[in-house]
C-alpha cells in the first residue's frame, strides 16, 4: 500500500478559501490532534473508495473485454500493413 502524505495534501491539495472558511491553519502540524485525525480519515476513506471503484469486478471485466478487442483490432492492422509490405516489395522486385 502507498504511503500518503497528509501534509502535502493538506497544505498543497486543499486550496487556502476552504482552510479559512473553516478557520483551519495553513499548516498541517499547527493543526490540532482531533483535526488531523479528521483530515487523514477523510483522506484514508477516499482513497479507499477510489480504489474499491477502481477494482469493481463489473469495470474490470468491461475493461478486460475492451482490451481483447483492442488487441484483436491490432492484431488485424498489424496483419494488413504486413500485407502491404509484402504486396510493395514483391511490386518492386517485378
Amino acid at each position: 500500500m502507498n504511503t500518503i502524505n497528509y501534509q502535502q495534501i493538506f497544505e498543497e491539495e486543499l486550496d487556502d478559501v476552504t482552510k479559512e472558511l473553516m478557520n483551519l491553519t495553513t499548516s498541517y502540524f499547527d493543526l490540532s490532534e482531533e483535526q488531523r485525525r479528521m483530515i487523514e480519515q477523510l483522506v484514508d476513506i477516499g482513497y479507499q473508495r477510489a480504489l474499491e471503484d477502481a477494482l469493481d469486478p463489473e469495470v474490470l471485466a468491461e475493461t478486460a473485454e475492451l482490451s481483447g478487442e483492442m488487441g484483436t483490432q491490432l492484431y488485424n492492422f498489424s496483419n494488413m500493413i504486413q500485407s502491404f509490405l509484402s504486396t510493395k516489395n514483391t511490386d518492386a522486385e517485378n
